[in-house]
């Protein structure tokens, strides 16, 4: 009896804990982009994975979508996705939080064999104001370059400035996954989709997590 009476203790301790996480992440993050997290997640729950993944119940299609993505080598096939949820999300300031998305992009020739790729980024910055940096990246120019190729990459990067990462950093100090993720970042200064898969696979996670459903969506799907 005493065990068990101890046993439900601890039950409401880590409940407790973890409500009083997702309120202070939601909070940092603010309601508004919170609120856009939430409809995303359960928007690809309740359509992306329960399409491609009738037969299995949520946690387990997160696992396998993963498995799939660590096999393929890819990320989300983000044709898949809804074209309301890719709209919210690229509309948003949600998008602003998490990344740093260039704002105008131009090549300069250096020379005849030389040019400069400028990007300016815009992004959101934990105050909640917008703010503007510049890049330059040097390439070997060759007249059969096609410019329009280089700058319709993808050259967003992630926004260490802006309020998501400041909230998973409040909330977790030495918490497990989480915690790996956030020192990873810091010291590759970047993701990586593919050592992301790998990690949270060879990683007992839970897949219903508030805070791994989010990583995974943010990591994986709205890749930018």
């Amino acid at each position: 009896m005493k065990f068990i009476k101890t046993f439900i203790i601890l039950i409401l301790f880590f409940s407790c804990s973890n409500k009083e996480r997702i309120s202070e992440f939601e909070n940092i993050l603010g309601d508004e982009n919170s609120k856009t997290l939430t409809y995303l997640v359960n928007d690809f729950e309740n359509d992306y994975l329960k399409k491609q993944y009738s037969n299995l119940d949520t946690p387990k299609a997160y696992r396998q979508f993963l498995t799939e993505m660590k096999n393929d080598g890819q990320t989300a096939d983000l044709s898949k996705i809804s074209e309301k949820s890719k709209l919210l999300f690229e509309q948003s300031n949600l998008r602003l939080e998490i990344y740093s998305i260039p704002d105008s992009i131009w090549i300069e020739r250096e020379s005849n064999t030389r040019a400069i790729t400028k990007i300016r980024y815009k992004y959101l910055t934990s105050d909640g104001t917008f703010n503007f940096r510049s890049s330059e990246s040097h390439f070997n120019y060759k007249v059969t370059i096609n410019e329009d190729s280089i700058i319709n990459l993808n050259w967003a990067q992630l926004n260490f400035e802006g309020r998501y990462k400041k909230a998973f950093e409040t909330v977790f100090q030495k918490t497990g996954f989480v915690e790996e993720y956030i020192d990873v970042m810091d010291q590759s200064g970047g993701s990586n989709p593919a050592s992301f898969v790998y990690r949270i696979l060879e990683t007992d996670v839970d897949y219903n997590d508030y805070f791994i459903k989010r990583l995974i969506l943010t990591e994986m799907v709205y890749t930018r």
